[in-house]
């Protein structure tokens, strides 16, 4: 009992010592935890912060991005028809019913649903020519299609007086009603377009019906954008009995940005008689490549071949049989000049033909370079072949604009000036100078100092003597803006072509003009 008494003595005197070391430790450890928990509130205020800050920021940024939305929407609506609604707690945009109008940048109207799926626009141009002959000899008999001591006759013309519709359906399909009231000699509209095309296929167009043929690439250039005021003779007559503006074809044509291709058959053009007449039947094929194809500067390639399986007649009892002629490259006065005269006849009828062409163009800036040649083929039954060569080059150098390539025609377009006319503004819009040199001889296996006519026994009887034109044109443009211009030529024109020697005709009278001419045109087109 004592020694626990003592030792429970000696306890309690330890603790006694003890104790008040032990009770200032703890209130060390204390006040460091404490601090720490401050430290720590501290940064935890301080991320609270710049959470705050960053969610402030955030809210802005997002109100910014989503009031920009609306008003995008909200535009768009305005110019779709579309509507602007509330749905699962976001704002939608909802297609409208109503239809739109679009401008295009050249200034043509279209009406379309409200979907696109439907569109039609108004199309027409006004070429309308004036001009007249300021040269022409000899007169009078020797030349050939003018009257007796006559000249050709200068005046105006509405050379194309168009007017129609056209636009899409259904999205992939296009339209196409065109109708003319110009031409060589203006009077009663005909029809100009009537076809139809699905573009379903990318960069591809399928379409049928009467139409502008891209056989060529002079014709393949709408007559709004061409150089002067008509294309070239040479590409007119290669072009006039299988191809040509218009005519009826169908067929395809593809492109991508620097190669084209077209294939087409190709049937008779608008008002040829149907009844108990044979009708032409005939195809066409072309392909361009660019080799150089920069914004700026462009080389263009291309061939083109074109064939007739049925040669048209007149009706029962008629030969099956072609004539080419042309005018001047003008149309103030239509006389032609060139006239091969009928190449079959029923003893010997024409069983086919064929076209081959061969195309460059090239632009460097503001200058601009196209160029074609053709060979014409005839196969006549029981004479030899008639062949015809023609060709043309041509150059211009515009201020205030340039020609660009277009792909989907594998073509040049016209000139859309930087400046429009403007004299309130000092613009006066863009200007190009040209000059264009043309041969077209349809002249074939004819030897005038030998006795015998055309076609008749003797050493004429495989002859075509339809003549050789040669044509010089210097031109000069004003575009006024995308919709107006004016043109202005200069044609000297030299046409041979000699009678046939006979017994009494040693020294045949050659059948000869030089003329020259001055012809303007304004022009309107949307």
């Amino acid at each position: 009992m004592k020694k626990l008494l003592v030792a429970t003595s000696i306890l309690f005197a330890t603790t006694a010592l003890v104790a008040p070391a032990m009770a200032a430790d703890s209130t060390a450890d204390l006040t460091r935890q404490m601090q720490a928990l401050q430290e720590q509130l501290r940064q935890m205020q301080e991320k609270l912060k710049a959470n705050e800050k960053a969610t402030k920021d955030a809210i802005t940024e997002e109100t910014k991005a989503r009031e920009a939305s609306e008003k995008i929407m909200r535009e768009y609506a305005i110019e779709t028809g579309a509507n602007v609604v509330f749905s699962e707690g976001q704002r939608k945009l909802a297609v409208g019913s109503n239809p739109k109008i679009v401008q295009s940048g050249t200034n043509r109207f279209t009406l379309s649903s409200a979907d696109n799926a439907w569109t039609i626009a108004p199309t027409g141009r006004i070429h309308f020519d004036f001009g007249g002959y300021i040269n022409q000899k000899p007169e009078g008999v020797t030349g050939p299609g003018t009257v007796a001591g006559g000249r050709l006759t200068g005046g105006v013309n509405a050379r194309r007086a168009r007017v129609g519709v056209s636009g899409r359906a259904m999205t992939d399909f296009t339209y196409s009603l065109i109708l003319d009231a110009g031409g060589a000699t203006d009077g009663a509209a005909v029809i100009n377009t009537a076809s139809i095309g699905y573009t379903g296929i990318r960069n591809t167009i399928i379409e049928a019906g009467y139409m502008a043929n891209q056989f060529v690439l002079e014709e393949a250039s709408s007559s709004n954008d061409i150089v002067f005021v008509e294309r070239s003779s040479p590409s007119t007559l290669a072009s006039s009995f299988t191809g040509g503006d218009p005519r009826f074809a169908v067929g395809f044509r593809t492109w991508e940005a620097n190669y084209f291709i077209a294939a087409y058959f190709t049937g008779s053009t608008p008002n040829t008689a149907h009844a108990q007449t044979r009708r032409s039947l005939g195809a066409y094929q072309r392909a361009t490549y660019n080799i150089v194809n920069e914004p700026l500067q462009t080389i263009h390639v291309g061939v083109s071949a074109a064939q007739i399986f049925d040669i048209p007649n007149t009706g029962v009892g008629t030969a099956n049989s072609i004539t080419l002629s042309e005018r001047l490259e003008n149309r103030v006065d239509p006389t032609n000049l060139l006239n091969t005269g009928a190449l079959g006849t029923l003893a010997n009828p024409l069983t086919g033909a064929n076209v081959y062409g061969f195309e460059t163009a090239a632009t460097f800036g503001s200058f601009f370079y196209q160029g074609e040649i053709f060979r014409m083929e005839f196969n006549r039954r029981g004479k030899t072949k008639a062949q015809f060569d023609t060709g043309y080059a041509q150059v211009s150098y515009t201020f205030g604009g340039r020609r660009g390539y277009s792909a989907n025609c594998g073509c040049y377009g016209g000139v859309n000036p930087v400046a429009p006319f403007s004299p309130l503004k000092g613009d006066m819009g863009a200007f190009e100078i040209a000059a264009r040199v043309s041969i077209a001889d349809l002249t074939d296996q004819y030897y005038p100092t030998l006795i015998g006519a055309v076609g008749a026994a003797g050493p004429n009887f495989n002859a075509v003597n339809g003549g050789k034109q040669t044509n010089y044109t210097l031109g000069l443009n004003w575009y006024w803006n995308s919709n107006m211009l004016w043109k202005f030529n200069y044609i000297h024109t030299d046409f041979e072509r000699l009678n046939p020697r006979t017994a009494t005709l040693i020294n045949p009278i050659p059948l000869g003009l030089k003329i020259d001419a001055l012809v303007g045109r304004f022009q309107v087109m949307f």
